[in-house]
């Protein structure tokens, strides 16, 4: 990711800056510094970064204050990042465009608003957007921003903190932690909290597995099975059910059959009267008089349907001929205004005659002046012409005298002035070459850059001996560790040994422990079937003198009391519980030694192969040996170390010297800096003479070009306006009241005026033709139509015309009522023609059938068809349901009559209530049978699941015992309820790695000192190369060494996740407690991040030295006592 322009406004004390990391000199820059006084607002500048990304920032997110405060009146969150809009203002946004990991350009804003845009208003919810700038789409909701984020950076807010804004008073707090604090830190440093998940899901997948084991243990010991004695009994019982329950079921049927002969004749003798008397009513129904009534409409309606249609008929023709007859009335007033609007037309032709005349009259009295008027546009423009030229002459003499007034009196003697500056920065730009020129030999003689490499050469070897010193103790541990190795190997032996000769001795307690265990076992299930329900129920049964059912002997003594039978089987219990308890513990301690001699024997042929397999000591030996070389040794020998100390104190001897002349080459360069920079100065005056100097010399050459255009101006016009004047005087004829040549624009007014006047009256004669002729063609049309109208009422001839006024569309209105009459007339004579029939057919009608009148003949017209059809319904109903009743009854007597023939053998007491009681009886009797049939059934069933399913639950409760000891034994190496027995291994080989990592840097920064820590362990060590490389507890170290280590160790951290890395790094506080070349050394550390990963380093620091060793600073200026501060970029 790389960051592209960061735009501030209103956040925290910074009202407005605009930072652009891809110009001069952020983009330039290995190493910028943001420096300002305490609460200028550097770490503003990283709040801003935050919110624009991720509308968070780093110091609310650490924060532990809780609570509200208030905020116009409103409550809001301590944390919440809209606090850090600056105070009395009404608006705040941050706006930064970067490029994302992913190749594609972003722009994201956080914005945030009082309501109203007022500094007392309410403080609005933020405004977060990310904009696309490839495709121009925006994200606005938050969940679609995180998503596309997490794309474009590949790291979440407290990743990004931690990567790319460091701070070393974390690494502080973790070097003197304890063990479980540095672990925790560790985790939150580095974001890894799997470990912890591990250990404690490990945990809690070896109490669920206990759990299953348990269980299914419990499932197979409370398994019970029948004996074959068991089974036989219980299935003598049931074939004895069997047969009882064939003999009732027979008897059942016999009883079933008498029930069902006696509840069928009832039924039947109850039908046979139900149908007779529901014939009876039906009958009654088609016999009275109402039906016949019905009977009687219908046959009345049905034969006087032509006679009511003629009567209809003959009523809606009358009422036809009425409304036709007022619709004459109505056409005849329309016939008489159509006449007046006729003579209004009329009138109208004979005042536009009129109105013509009047116009033919002006228009003679112009005529000598037709080709002026004709000619008047182009007469006006010559006149226009003349009148602009005449000024334009004046205007031009008017400024020759002024141009030359400003050529002579202020540009000339300015022009003089600047060739005078220009001559003297020439002179002192030569001076200043001349002496970087000097200053630039001198560094060359001194080849500065060999002597950074010669430097650059000797750090590398003091790096290579710091390495091949590390290996040869590296080499010396491996030889060390491999010893130990054996020795475990050989201990492992003899206790694998020990546990089979344990094992050996403990068959023989097994062997007796089962033995008793099955005696127990069978005395206790031979009672145990003296005591079931089964053998219970029959001891209640027999009495002394009985026959036993199952072993066919006389019983001559009393059976004995169920009491004294229970606590004999719990006896026998207690017995059998206790051997098993005793077998099961033995077995389970076989068991345990055995997995645990099986789990030791393989360890410990693992340990045997992987020490004939383990290269380390002759990998380290390798190493130590390319590592002397490096330094120049030829090989590793006893003396390897001590040659190794002389030529770490010769180079570092070297190194010094060479440092020495460095840095005098390199206050030689600053000097050549200034002087580079003055004469930067002098170049930027000389160019800007230069510059003015063109300007003046273009000043004095346009003034004269304006003197010579106006010169050409006034030779121009004068010509156009004597050509215009005579063309003007051909044109003109006629007597005129104005002078065209003494007053022309007056003159030009007053002929547009009189043109315009002349071409209206053409204009308006025209149209009044136009119209005349138009209305004399339209009155004549009116006139064909009302000759029309009286032709068809010849009556209408003498109609007076009404009042003569404007009729709006006269001949529509005419033609209109044309058309109506001739319908009016059409509809009437056809009515009329209607009437007469239909009276006629009905009038034959009545008379043939004296019985019907006409008022009848209106009642049966009241009854819709519908109507008619109902009754008619309810008519044909009736006579089927007496047909229907009547079929019913003779099938109801039919059925009787068979039925007695089926009559069954009936003795005396084959009452109803005798037979039902006794069925009551069989079902009572099969029920029990079947219940018990049931039992016994479900019993044996059972059994035999049972026997199928403890195979399978031994093997099931055997494999989860294999499963739980499997979990157990990984659950006491690492795992545990919280996870941190886990977590401090795992991140005990995390801090070895950073600690590993950070020694690289380390090595950078001094040559002194080496982070160790205890492999496992959280032990942290500072080692002392200048006190004989003694290793003492980093809680020791002083402020300026705890720096150095931070350090290293912010920058190890900042290498995990390269690939999502952000291309510039922020590091906060610390740089206070370094000075001198410890600072340097730091300096040129940051500085080589850049050429390593192309990473630039932004420090955040108020410390003077710091400024006087970083030249790109980010300025952060507090303006006097308030609370407003600038941002500035130099140089």
């Amino acid at each position: 990711m790389k960051f592209q322009k960061l735009t501030i406004h209103n956040i925290a004390s910074i009202e407005d800056a605009v930072i652009d990391f891809e110009a001069e000199p952020l983009v330039s820059s290995e190493v910028f510094l943001i420096t300002g006084k305490t609460g200028a607002g550097k770490s503003t500048i990283l709040d801003a970064i935050c919110l624009a990304l991720y509308a968070d920032t780093p110091r609310l997110d650490g924060t532990k204050m809780q609570g509200t405060t208030i905020d116009a009146k409103r409550e809001v969150k301590i944390d919440d990042p809209r606090l850090l809009m600056r105070r009395n203002t009404s608006e705040a946004h941050v706006r930064l465009t970067f490029l994302g990991s992913n190749g594609v350009s972003y722009e994201a804003t956080w914005a945030v608003a009082r309501a109203y845009k007022k500094i007392t208003g309410s403080i609005q919810n933020k405004v977060w957007e990310l904009k696309n700038l490839d495709s121009g789409t925006t994200l606005t909701k938050d969940a679609e921003i995180r998503s596309e984020l997490k794309v474009a950076v590949g790291l979440d807010f407290s990743q990004f903190c931690r990567t790319t804004m460091l701070a070393q008073g974390e690494f502080t707090r973790f070097l003197n932690s304890k063990d479980d604090e540095k672990a925790e830190i560790l985790e939150k440093i580095t974001g890894v909290d799997v470990y912890s998940k591990i250990g404690a899901k490990i945990y809690e997948q070896t109490e669920l597995r206990k759990q299953e084991w348990t269980e299914a243990k419990l499932i197979v010991d409370s398994m019970h099975t029948l004996s074959d004695e068991e089974i036989e009994k219980r299935s003598c019982r049931m074939a004895e059910l069997e047969r009882q329950q064939k003999e009732i079921r027979e008897a059942q049927k016999k009883d079933k059959d008498k029930q069902d002969w006696i509840d069928t004749d009832k039924r039947l003798s109850k039908e046979v009267t139900d149908a007779t008397n529901r014939l009876r009513e039906a009958v009654a129904v088609v016999e009275g008089e109402a039906f016949k009534q019905k009977e009687t409409l219908v046959n009345e309606w049905n034969s006087t349907i032509d006679a009511r249609a003629w009567m209809t008929g003959a009523v809606d023709a009358s009422k036809i001929i009425n409304k036709k007859e007022k619709e004459l009335e109505g056409l005849a007033a329309e016939y008489a205004v159509i006449l007046g609007g006729r003579m209004f037309a009329e009138q109208e032709i004979a005042n536009l005659s009129d109105e013509i005349k009047a116009i033919d009259m002006l228009l003679d009295k112009e005529k000598d002046k037709a080709s002026v008027y004709e000619n008047a546009q182009t007469i006006v423009s010559l006149l226009e012409s003349i009148s602009e030229g005449r000024k334009a002459i004046v205007k031009s003499t008017k400024d020759i005298d002024s141009h030359n007034h400003t050529l002579n009196d202020e540009l000339l003697p300015a022009l003089k002035t600047i060739e005078d500056k220009v001559r003297l920065a020439n002179e002192a730009l030569g001076l200043a070459e001349k002496d970087v020129t000097k200053q630039e030999e001198d560094i060359a003689a001194i080849k500065l850059s060999d002597l950074r490499s010669e430097c650059e050469a000797a750090k590398e070897l003091l790096r290579n001996i710091k390495t091949a010193k590390e290996r040869i103790e590296t080499l010396a541990e491996s030889k060390k560790q491999r010893e130990e190795l054996r020795n475990n190997l050989v201990e492992q032996l003899a206790s694998i040994n020990a546990k089979k000769s344990k094992l050996a001795a403990m068959d023989a307690p097994i062997h007796d422990a089962e033995l008793k265990m099955n005696v127990c076992k069978e005395n206790l299930d031979k009672q145990k079937d003296t005591i079931d329900k089964f053998a219970s129920s029959l001891r209640q049964k027999l009495h002394v003198g009985d026959i036993c059912p199952v072993c066919r002997q006389q019983i001559n003594s009393e059976l004995p009391h169920e009491e004294t039978l229970s606590a004999l089987v719990a006896t026998l219990q207690e017995s059998y519980d206790e051997a098993e308890k005793n077998y099961r513990r033995l077995q389970e301690d076989k068991n345990k030694i055995e997995a645990e001699i099986k789990t030791e024997t393989k360890a410990y042929e693992r340990g045997v192969k992987a020490f004939d397999k383990d290269q380390t000591v002759a990998n380290a030996e390798a190493k130590a040996a390319e590592a002397c070389r490096s330094c120049g040794l030829k090989e590793l020998d006893d003396a390897a170390r001590s040659n190794l100390d002389a030529l770490e104190a010769s180079t570092t001897i070297r190194k010094d010297n060479l440092d020495g002349k460095i840095k005098d080459g390199e206050q030689k360069e600053n000097s050549l800096k200034k002087l580079r920079k003055d004469l930067d100065a002098k170049r930027k005056s000389l160019q800007s003479l230069t510059e003015d100097m063109k300007k003046a010399e273009k000043a004095v050459s346009d003034c004269k070009a304006k003197i010579d255009t106006a010169k050409t101006l006034i030779s121009t016009r004068k010509a156009e306006t004597e050509s215009a004047a005579q063309r003007v005087g051909e044109l003109v004829v006629g007597e005129w009241d104005i002078d065209w040549n003494e007053n022309p624009e007056a003159f030009g007014d007053a002929l547009n005026m009189a043109a315009q006047t002349y071409k209206a009256n053409g204009q308006k004669l025209q149209s009044l033709r136009t119209r005349l002729d138009n209305a004399k063609t339209y009155i004549n049309n009116v006139t064909d139509v009302t000759q029309s109208i009286t032709q068809v009422m010849p009556a209408w001839k003498m109609t007076e015309a009404a009042v003569a006024s404007k009729v709006d569309n006269l001949l529509d209105k005419a033609n209109r009522t044309s058309n109506s009459l001739t319908a009016v007339l059409t509809t009437l004579n056809s009515a009329k023609e209607s009437y007469n029939a239909n009276k006629t057919k009905l009038d034959a009608f009545l008379a043939s059938n004296k019985c019907l009148s006409a008022e009848r003949l209106s009642e049966l017209d009241a009854y819709k068809s519908s109507d008619i059809i109902g009754v008619n319904k309810e008519i044909v109903g009736f006579r089927n349901d007496v047909v229907a009743k009547r079929t019913l009854l003779d099938n109801a007597t039919k059925q009787q009559t068979d039925h007695q023939q089926k009559k069954p053998e009936l003795q005396e007491d084959d009452t109803l209530e005798n037979i039902v009681e006794r069925i009551d009886g069989y079902e009572k009797a099969l029920g029990e049978i079947g219940e018990e049939t049931g039992s016994i059934k479900q019993e044996l069933k059972t059994d035999a699941e049972n026997k199928h399913k403890l195979g399978n639950l031994v093997k099931e409760a055997e494999e989860k015992q294999a499963v739980y000891h499997k979990w157990s034994r990984l659950n006491q190496l690492i795992g545990n309820s919280s996870g941190s027995t886990f977590r401090k291994i795992a991140q005990s080989y995390v801090l070895s790695s950073l600690i590993h990592s950070a020694n690289s840097y380390m090595r950078t920064l001094t040559d002194r000192y080496t982070l160790k820590v205890t492999p496992g362990t959280f032990v942290i060590s500072l080692e002392d190369a200048y006190q004989g490389f003694v290793s003492r507890a980093a809680s020791t170290i002083s402020g300026g060494e705890s720096f150095l280590v931070s350090l290293s160790l912010a920058l190890a951290l900042s290498d995990i996740g390269q690939q999502w890395q952000v291309d510039t790094l922020f590091i906060d506080e610390g740089f206070g407690t370094l000075s001198g070349e410890p600072l340097q050394k730091a300096v040129e550390t940051l500085r080589s991040l850049h050429s390593k990963s192309g990473r630039h380093v932004g420090i955040i620091s108020h410390v003077e030295e710091l400024q006087e060793r970083i030249a790109v600073q980010i300025q952060v200026n507090q303006e006097g006592n308030n609370s407003c501060s600038k941002i500035k970029i130099v140089p």
